[in-house]
């Protein structure tokens, strides 16, 4: 009874999400239907490819912390398994990518343990520097936030950075205190402990990378704008850091499959300052363009086949 109405919390959740998102389309129907959309094929395909760079930097700074496991994967292979398995994010509980990348790493010989540990590491690595790139934004870029935080935004950006920074900085100079932390949490949830000593050098190679990633992210992002909208009255620093906190939250929302709206309410949220009432139209037009991308990742990785001597 427990599981069912947890799960039906989570689809109550989900639905809320979806409807706040849905009505803000609705209320802007008028403005967005009537604004004077454009399709530039060019800057669209140049968003595509930023967008595929930005997965394979993604799954570089992923192998290069499969170093301090001791497997040295290539960035092919990182790729084939992050891209194959990302799409079980739209299944409810964000779980399902874990298990499907414990079953291709499998292939390679990689131990389910070390493939669960990787999981946890990459996403405590990958985070913080996705939320740095958010909070600088804000912080050069308040009025992105400002109607819902108020006039504190600005004290409470630089207290946001200041909070980051240091999370940062525990995570590169200081890494074992993370993996205590981490195998701390593993035994809350009864798991066994991950025994890895994480390299500085590593640890900063790896946080640096999901930093690029990010920016990389942002950039598609501002990228896809240009191409559906004429010169659109956005700084590149605004777009980039508004792209990275909707995906980010979304990402955290664990109720809503692959995000889905509560990403595009904080993109609305953050955009329509600049962008008016058309930001709900460009929020849609981000889900399509990210779900035809990660569908032709999804297909390139397909493509990629694990040799039959495993790495």
């Amino acid at each position: 009874m427990k599981s069912i109405a947890i799960t039906a919390l989570k689809f109550v959740l989900a639905a809320l999400v979806i409807y706040f998102a849905g009505r803000q389309l609705v209320v802007n129907w008028a403005e967005v239907s009537q604004y004077d959309w454009t399709l530039n094929p060019v800057l669209l395909a140049l968003s595509v490819f930023f967008h595929l760079i930005t997965f394979v930097v993604f799954s570089k700074s992923w192998c290069i912390l499969m170093t301090a496991f001791g497997y040295r994967i290539p960035v092919r292979y990182g790729f084939k398994v992050a891209y194959l398995t990302n799409l079980g994010r739209y299944i409810p509980g964000k779980i399902w990518p874990v298990f499907g990348m414990v079953y291709l790493l499998n292939q390679i010989d990689v131990k389910k343990e070390v493939a669960f540990a990787s999981w946890g590491i990459a996403t405590i690595l990958g985070i913080p520097p996705a939320f740095l790139v958010a909070f600088i934004t804000v912080y050069f870029h308040p009025e992105m936030v400002s109607k819902i935080l108020g006039e504190g935004v600005g004290v409470g950006s630089l207290i946001a950075l200041l909070v980051i920074f240091t999370a940062s900085a525990v995570l590169i100079f200081w890494p074992q205190r993370t993996i205590a932390l981490y195998n701390w949490t593993l035994r809350l949830l009864r798991r066994p402990p991950v025994q890895l000593k994480l390299d500085k050098k590593v640890a900063l190679a790896v946080y640096l990378g999901y930093f690029v990633s990010w920016i990389c992210y942002g950039i598609s992002f501002y990228t896809l704008m240009h191409a559906v909208m004429d010169n659109p009255a956005i700084p590149v620093i605004a777009g980039i850091g508004a792209f990275v906190l909707a995906y980010e939250i979304g990402y955290l929302t664990v109720f809503a499959p692959g995000g889905l709206g509560a990403r595009e309410l904080v993109l609305i949220t953050v955009l329509t300052p600049f962008l008016g009432p058309v930001a709900a139209g460009m929020a849609v037009a981000a889900r399509i363009w990210n779900l035809v991308t990660e569908f032709i990742a999804a297909l390139i990785a397909l493509l990629i086949k694990f040799d039959k001597n495993k790495e």
